[in-house]
């Protein structure tokens, strides 16, 4: 009998916390799990041909870092890399908020800036390669926003008294280049197989060059055969979008980094979000200055330095000033 009322009393207290959760609450928490469930799938069908457990053309679509893992050519590894250094920010961001999603939004932000200039980027340059991507984990992200506990606080946070001075002039001083970044890359898909002649029209910093192309510098002479081959070697990179991610990560950067400034709710975590992207493409950047993409040595060190600086003056923030991060 005592084994019965401790049962029903139990059952009682879970339905009593489901309650108090409520129906938005409990929602937002199963998609934040199908999204993170979801991303776990992808990555695992991702790796098994690259380990032997599926055949090479076995979801070749999904077959990433397969160069590196077989040959450890590092030329494309930025490319590659970059498109999980995009998707990892939006799943840790829902994963953010499982708990206290009210005190926690700014990592819906992320999530929503992720995928938003991902669509973006895709709008600009016509491609829309991975299209599954977009429509599982971009909608699964809109949904979500739909059903968040924060409600119409999610959009209705903003003050000018709480923005932080200093994040924003380092994200000022640092969207320039990225912009750059931006536009190069956004040229470079746009335009398709490009000869290296044709690739110096290609808007840049004060003469900032990405080197791409195998690292071929554009004033570098080729013959007419290594030309061809640079140019159907670009052509891949450009069927797949990977410079459409190039540039929708220097955007995401400067986004998350304005985000950071605004301090919403939960904003340190924009805050390192921001910089940590910048380390991580600066950092692969210095290592790896002939693979496709990078930035160089020079500008490698100075976004690597950049992200730690976002990072260090985020932190003395908090600690300095203590700001309410409920929405309203």
């Amino acid at each position: 009998m005592s084994r019965v009322v401790k049962k029903n009393k139990n059952m009682h207290t879970l339905f009593y916390r489901l309650k108090e959760l409520g129906g938005k609450r409990i929602a937002f928490s199963i998609l934040v799990l199908a999204y993170l469930g979801w991303l776990t799938t992808i990555n695992a069908l991702m790796f098994l041909p690259v380990l032997g457990i599926l055949p090479d053309n076995a979801l070749s679509a999904m077959k990433h870092f397969g160069d590196f893992m077989s040959t450890g050519d590092t030329h494309n590894l930025i490319h590659e890399l970059v498109f999980a250094f995009i998707i990892g920010p939006a799943g840790i961001g829902l994963l953010s908020q499982l708990w206290r999603p009210k005190e926690n939004y700014a990592g819906q932000w992320v999530a929503m800036i992720v995928w938003g200039t991902m669509i973006l980027t895709a709008l600009i340059t016509g491609n829309w390669v991975p299209q599954p991507l977009f429509i599982t984990f971009g909608g699964l992200t809109l949904i979500a926003t739909i059903f968040h506990p924060a409600g119409s606080g999610l959009f209705s946070w903003f003050s000018m008294s709480r923005v932080s001075k200093t994040l924003l002039a380092l994200v000022v001083v640092a969207s320039i280049p990225l912009l750059s970044f931006a536009v190069a890359n956004i040229n470079e898909q746009r335009a398709g197989a490009m000869s290296p002649s044709d690739s110096r029209g290609i808007f840049n910093f004060f003469g900032h060059q990405i080197p791409q192309h195998g690292g071929n510098s554009a004033t570098e002479p080729m013959d007419t055969m290594n030309m061809e081959g640079q140019a159907g070697h670009n052509m891949k990179h450009i069927e797949v979008g990977h410079y459409r991610s190039m540039a929708a990560y220097g955007l995401i950067v400067i986004l998350v980094g304005l985000l950071a400034s605004a301090r919403p709710g939960g904003w340190r975590f924009a805050a390192w979000i921001a910089g940590l992207l910048a380390v991580l493409l600066g950092s692969l950047s210095f290592m790896l200055p002939s693979a496709e993409s990078s930035l160089g040595i020079a500008w490698g060190v100075a976004f690597a330095v950049w992200g730690t600086v976002f990072i260090a003056a985020a932190e003395l923030t908090r600690k300095s000033s203590y700001s309410m991060e409920q929405p309203n």
